[in-house]
């Protein structure tokens, strides 16, 4: 008989993913587009199922109603290519459920919320299909017992981030704006990519169960894949020196903002550092150097969203803040603290950014006068020229740029000298 603990974990992932793929075909098939509330509520029931495995996952790990579900699942291999083999093995603990929990309750959550919050919007079928898509990416990120399989949800979750973020894409901002997230996350995710072959190569193996094999060897080893697994971390989540695309984000709707860049992405290089945390353990000097780089991201938020001139904008800087400390916390080795750190600040910050249009609202229809609220604690003044560098954050974000436009300018130009070789040859032949 089957495990219902492995029938709930199986659901968790695959049910927003094969309902993505549902309403997809929906929409493909059918002469006209379907109507707001089947999109929606096919959409939904994915998340809600995925929320309702969650829980059952959760509920056979700790034993509440039979046997304990066991820790590591194996399905096989996924991928076999002479000896290397990419395992398809799902891992279950404290850390996965909790941020399988919370991954499942906010996407639900704002799936609900988008209903109303994007009626009749042009893109609303898009926007619930990539939301699919994330839940299932998100899912696979909380039980993937190897960085293999890890890095699938990885980019399940980065992919729909970007095209989030260019969501109104009839707008050039927006595009501009996903076009740089999606760099930066490319960047990163090679470093990612090459902690994972590394991995492989110097323990046979990427199963998270086995990263604690790479403490018995060369500092320099270990201290090269530690050093990897934080640039892939700063880059999703956003910390120095690659902050600049998180505040650019919000160019996307509202409860995507919530959802990515307040409550689940912007968590998820966290998460990882969580999973590979006997890499970092390993590493001393990398982890103090990853704890310096929180702590500097920290402070160089919490000053820079004091000066921002809109709501998001600040939140996302609040956000920022948190998660410095956060990355601060993972790499002193406070983990349990980093955990429930996570958790909180990503159920607080989702309901201020869906709170933020109420209150922008609010504000404009009553008029400040009329808004009872506490006196604001005094704050220290600072010259107009550290004024001016806060209100433009420090221009950080001015090299990167330059090395993003080049990036894209060679891509075109590439691109490009391929089609005319293409058309050449043809036209040769």
């Amino acid at each position: 008989m089957t495990d219902p603990g492995v029938v709930a974990l199986v659901l968790t992932i695959v049910a927003p993913l094969l309902t993505s793929i549902a309403a997809g075909m929906i929409v493909l098939l059918r002469d006209k587009w379907p109507a707001e509330s089947t999109i929606s509520r096919v959409i939904g029931a994915g998340l809600l199922l995925s929320f309702a495995g969650s829980i059952g996952v959760a509920v056979s790990h700790f034993g509440w109603l039979g046997p304990r579900l066991r820790e590591d699942i194996s399905f096989g291999n996924w991928v076999s290519i002479g000896s290397y083999e990419i395992p398809a093995v799902l891992h279950i603990d404290h850390v996965s459920v909790a941020f399988s929990l919370l991954g499942a309750t906010l996407t639900a959550l704002v799936s609900r919320f988008s209903i109303t919050y994007l009626h009749k919007e042009a893109g609303f079928a898009r926007f619930f299909l990539m939301l699919g898509v994330f839940g299932a990416g998100t899912q696979l990120i909380a039980f993937a017992g190897a960085l293999d399989l890890f890095f699938a949800g990885w980019e399940a979750v980065g992919i729909s981030s970007a095209l989030f973020i260019g969501f109104f894409h009839e707008r050039p901002q927006p595009v501009r704006s996903a076009i740089r997230a999606f760099t930066t996350y490319r960047f990163c995710d090679v470093a990612f990519l090459i902690a994972i072959v590394a991995t492989h190569e110097l323990i046979n193996s990427t199963r998270l169960t086995d990263l604690h094999q790479l403490a018995a060897l060369a500092p320099l080893q270990v201290g090269l894949v530690a050093s990897l697994l934080l640039i892939a971390a700063f880059g999703k989540s956003a910390q120095l020196p690659f902050s600049g695309w998180l505040v650019r984000a919000m160019e996307g709707p509202t409860p995507s903002s919530a959802l990515f860049y307040g409550g689940v992405s912007i968590h998820a290089g966290l998460y990882l550092l969580l999973r590979t945390s006997p890499v970092l353990g390993a590493a001393p000097l990398v982890a103090w150097g990853g704890a310096a780089v929180g702590l500097l991201t920290a402070a160089y938020a919490s000053a820079v969203a004091r000066t921002h001139t809109d709501a998001k904008g600040a939140l996302a800087h609040a956000t920022l803040a948190q998660t410095g400390l956060i990355l601060a916390e993972i790499c002193l080795g406070l983990t349990t603290l980093a955990l429930v750190h996570l958790v909180c600040h990503a159920l607080l910050r989702a309901w201020q950014y869906l709170r933020a249009p109420n209150a922008i609202h609010d504000a404009h229809y009553f008029g400040h006068a009329h808004i009872e609220s506490p006196p604001s604690p005094p704050r220290a003044r600072v010259g107009p020229g550290m004024y001016l560098r806060l209100l433009h954050r420090f221009r950080l974000d001015d090299g990167l740029d330059v090395l993003v436009r080049a990036v894209s300018a060679s891509a075109y130009s590439v691109q490009r000298l391929h089609t005319r070789f293409v058309a050449w040859w043809g036209v040769s032949a």
